[in-house]
């Protein structure tokens, strides 16, 4: 599971981010490609994303 600060991190830096609504925090959890009920992206992109924040 996913903390967070991950979902956050993920969420400004994911080109396929898609907003569940206006005035939303950038985070996976307000995209609409995030799946709540498996806590995972249904493009199944996110470790794809996280790890990439860790090449810096």
């Amino acid at each position: 599971m996913p903390s967070w600060e991950e979902m956050r991190m993920v969420g400004e830096s994911c080109s396929a981010y898609e907003a569940v609504g206006e005035n939303v925090e950038r985070s996976c959890g307000s995209c609409e490609h995030w799946v709540n009920d498996e806590e995972m992206c249904e493009l199944d992109i996110f470790l794809d994303q996280l790890t990439s924040l860790d090449q810096t």
